[in-house]
C-alpha cells in the first residue's frame, strides 16, 4: 500500500549538483524539482504528519554481488551470502554495510548490496542537515523492476541506470558495455520507471538504512496495555491490601488470645482481674513490694558495678531504689564518655535504662539513671 504521502529525494553523482524530488501524494507524483527547497515550493511549512521519506542515493556508490549457498536454509544462506559479499569486498569488513535484497533472485542465488560506511553516515547527515529523517535508502538503480532476462535501463531523475540479475550500474559508466556484453538491454519508459520508483515506497527492493543505521521510531502508547497494566497493578494492591488485612486480623485474635490467657492465669493471685494490662501493674505493684520478681535489687544492682569495672573513672555518689522497686542510680565522672561506657555495659548485659546528664558545680558530668532487667 502506497503511502498517502511522500517525498522522494534523489541525490546526484557530483557533490555539486543540486538534487532531484518528487512529492508524492495519493500514489501519484504532484510536483517535482531540483534543490532542496521543496518545502518552499509544495506551499508547506513541515512534511505531513506520517509522510515517508525515501533518500535516493547514487547507485556507483553500492556494490551487488550475486553469492549462491544451495547447501543451506533460506535464513542461514541468506546471512552467510552477507559474510561472503563482505569478504569479496577490497575494503575491511568493519567498513562495510552488507544487506540482502527482498526477495532474492532465481536460481537459488542471494543478491546482497555492499555500501560503505561512511557513505551512510555522509547520507544521513546530509538528511538531517536539510531536515528530512528518511525511511528508505535505496541505491537508483534498485528502483528498476527486476528483469526476467537480460537487463533494463531507465532514467531516474538525473540518472540512467541498468539492471540485471546480477549487475546494477550507471549506463554512463565506461564499464557498462564490457559487464553487458551480448545482453538484452530494454529501455523502460518513464511511466513504468516512475510507477517502479512509487512502489518502491511500499516494498522496496532493498532499503540499506538498516543495522545500526536504522532508523529509530518512537512507540506510540497503547491505550488499551495501558488499561491492562493499570487494573493488573489495581488487582496486586487489592490483594496485597487483603492478605494485609488478614494478617492483621490474625495478629489480633492472637493478642486477644494471650490476653484472655494472661487473665485466667492472673485470676490466680487478683482474683477480680479482668483487664491484661490491669493485671500485669497490680502484680507488678506486689512484686515491688515485695522487692522480688523483676523489681529484685540485687540482680541490677551486681550488673551495675559489673558495668563499673569497665570505667574505673565513673563514681557512684547515690544508690536508691524507689517505691515501685525501679533502681536509681547517680553516676560522676569528668568526661560523658566514661559514663557511656556503663551505660552500654549495662545494655549488653540485657538491662533498660533511662538517663539524664547534666553537670555539676566542679565541673563533673552527672548522670541519673534507673536499672530494671
Amino acid at each position: 500500500m502506497t503511502p498517502r504521502d511522500a517525498l522522494i529525494v534523489m541525490l546526484p553523482d557530483a557533490a555539486d549538483d543540486a538534487p532531484t524530488w518528487w512529492r508524492v501524494a495519493d500514489g501519484g507524483v504532484v510536483q517535482t524539482g531540483t534543490g532542496t527547497d521543496w518545502l518552499s515550493a509544495c506551499g508547506l511549512q513541515a512534511l505531513p504528519s506520517g509522510a515517508m521519506v525515501m533518500l535516493v542515493v547514487p547507485t556507483a556508490a553500492a556494490v551487488l554481488h550475486s553469492v549462491t549457498m544451495p547447501d543451506l536454509p533460506p535464513r542461514q544462506a541468506r546471512a552467510a551470502a552477507r559474510i561472503a559479499a563482505l569478504d569479496r569486498s577490497m575494503a575491511p569488513a568493519d567498513t562495510l554495510l552488507a544487506v540482502s535484497l527482498e526477495p532474492d533472485a532465481t536460481a537459488g542465488a542471494h543478491q546482497v548490496v555492499v555500501v560503505a560506511r561512511a557513505d551512510m553516515q555522509h547520507w544521513l547527515l546530509w538528511a538531517q542537515h536539510h531536515a528530512i529523517d528518511p525511511d528508505i535508502v535505496i541505491p537508483t538503480a534498485f528502483l528498476l523492476p527486476l528483469p526476467e532476462d537480460g537487463l533494463v535501463r531507465g532514467q531516474i531523475g538525473p540518472a540512467r541506470v541498468l539492471r540485471g540479475a546480477a549487475l546494477a550500474l550507471d549506463a554512463d559508466d565506461p564499464l557498462a558495455p564490457v559487464l553487458i556484453g551480448d545482453a538484452a538491454v530494454i529501455d523502460l519508459p518513464q511511466d513504468t520507471v516512475r510507477a517502479a520508483t512509487i512502489a518502491a515506497l511500499s516494498a522496496p527492493h532493498v532499503n540499506v538504512r538498516t543495522s545500526v543505521f536504522a532508523k529509530r521510531t518512537r512507540q506510540a502508547v497503547d491505550g488499551r496495555q495501558l488499561a491492562r497494566i493499570a487494573m493488573w497493578c489495581g488487582f496486586i494492591a487489592l490483594v496485597s491490601l487483603c492478605i494485609a488485612l488478614i494478617a492483621l486480623l490474625r495478629l489480633n485474635g492472637d493478642a486477644r488470645r494471650l490476653d484472655a490467657e494472661t487473665i485466667a492465669v492472673a485470676r490466680a493471685v487478683l482474683p477480680q482481674a479482668s483487664d491484661a494490662e490491669q493485671a500485669e501493674r497490680e502484680i507488678d505493684a506486689m512484686l515491688a513490694a515485695r522487692g522480688t520478681g523483676a523489681y529484685g535489687f540485687s540482680g541490677p544492682v551486681s550488673g551495675l558495678f559489673s558495668a563499673m569495672r569497665g570505667a574505673p573513672s565513673v563514681a557512684l555518689t547515690l544508690l536508691d531504689r524507689s517505691a515501685d522497686g525501679m533502681v536509681k542510680a547517680t553516676l560522676a565522672a569528668s568526661k560523658a564518655e566514661d559514663i557511656n561506657v556503663v551505660l552500654l555495659a549495662l545494655q549488653a548485659a540485657g538491662f533498660t535504662i533511662t538517663a539524664t546528664s547534666s553537670q555539676d558545680n566542679s565541673g563533673r558530668i552527672v548522670a541519673d539513671i534507673t536499672v530494671r532487667p
